[in-house]
């Protein structure tokens, strides 16, 4: 059956195109194709969006590949110049197409895809951004990406065809600086969000976010309570094998005697019965990767450590543990308040952050001691 035929109400590409008289052979035939392409579509455009020249219409008139006029649409259509309708017609956008309310900028947030499973602060970071960049007239931009994708050169890209005007970094990878150089050279304005103890060199406005504190107050606590040994599973995640020194620092001058354990459920179960024979311990996780990996294999396994060991804290933020939804079981967790961070970087943005490279302000973490995890009970 015969494809419908699309009306078109525009002059011959002859009569639009008459002033072009050829390639130079210095310059880029795409480029010089789309900017064409682009003058034309601004001249044509009328109040409603009406049919445009058909891809093969415009490579039969200029001589050019098809794939290059392909590209040049492509260009157009991110632009908002043109609506390309795949196997069917293109469209030149109307002009009263336009936003039914003033936007601001669209600031993207790339988001690791693992933490929003791992962690209750950053659904509630991410979930504040949205509503506080809306609530301001911005567009929030959620970026979802896997781990090894935050290094690679790709990732930029896929973020610059986001039109990003903003870009908010939470922790960005240490070994992704690329991604963010190549964003600062396209004009993208950011800003990253770090941790104190395993900080990253990145030419951006910076936020940090400082563990110590709160860690000075456990230790104390701990040291207190009688506690003499701490169990410290080994971490897996680059940043936290980078904190776990100060961290170790910090029990130490306390008294605390840490040993290390590997990262699994059975290892930590085995010291912790084995230590608690001899001395009162204690079992940290700084690692929030880790801890997910950890409690998720065997949930019963890490009841029995509550159980067995005199404290265990989660030293990188809470996680999410729905077996122990109904179960009475307390921890001890340091982390940040997820809305004060969304507040004070939203704030910022909207008295205009200075565009040097120096540090806009830094968060404390938080240490609240035997919580409850019945008070902690969230849907995902």
């Amino acid at each position: 059956m015969a494809r419908k035929q699309i009306p078109r109400e525009l002059p011959a590409p002859e009569q639009v195109f008459r002033e072009f008289t050829g390639f130079p052979q210095d310059a880029s035939k795409q480029f010089v194709l789309l900017t064409e392409l682009r003058k034309a579509a601004k001249k044509l455009k009328k109040r409603q969006p009406i049919p445009f020249y058909s891809m093969r219409e415009i490579a039969d008139h200029f001589g050019t590949p098809l794939r290059t006029v392909a590209l040049a649409y492509e260009t157009l259509e991110r632009e908002g110049i043109l609506n390309c309708i795949r196997s069917s017609h293109t469209m030149l956008v109307g002009k009263t197409q336009a936003p039914r309310s003033p936007v601001r900028a669209v600031v993207g947030i790339p988001i690791w895809l693992h933490s929003l499973v791992v962690s209750p602060y950053a659904r509630t970071l991410h979930m504040s951004f949205e509503e506080l960049l809306r609530e301001n007239g911005f567009v929030a931009d959620m970026v979802f990406f896997n781990e090894n994708e935050a290094i690679e050169p790709g990732f930029a890209q896929r973020l610059l065809h986001h039109n990003l005007d903003m870009a908010i970094w939470h922790t960005p990878h240490p070994l992704g600086l690329n991604v963010l150089l190549s964003l600062k050279d396209s004009g993208v304005q950011q800003v990253a969000i770090q941790h104190t103890d395993s900080p990253t060199s990145i030419p951006v406005p910076t936020y940090w976010m400082d563990w110590v504190s709160a860690y000075y107050r456990l230790a104390k606590n701990w040291q207190d309570s009688g506690i003499e040994r701490v169990i410290v599973p080994d971490p897996v995640y680059l940043p936290s094998k980078r904190a776990l020194k100060n961290f170790i620092n910090v029990l130490t001058q306390h008294k605390l005697e840490v040993e290390m354990a590997e990262c699994s459920a059975h290892s930590i179960m085995e010291k912790a019965a084995f230590t608690r024979r001899k001395v009162p311990t204690a079992v940290a996780f700084v690692d929030q990767q880790g801890a997910d990996s950890i409690c998720s294999e065997d949930p019963v396994l890490i009841e029995e450590i509550i159980r067995l060991a005199a404290r265990v804290g989660f030293c990188r933020g809470p996680i999410r543990l729905p077996y122990f939804n109904h179960r009475p079981a307390s921890v001890d967790v340091v982390g940040f308040r997820a809305r004060e961070v969304a507040e004070r970087v939203v704030t910022d943005l909207v008295r205009g952050i200075d565009a040097g490279n120096g540090n806009i302000h830094t968060f404390y973490a938080n240490y609240d001691p035997q919580v409850s995890f019945n008070r902690q009970t969230e849907t995902l």
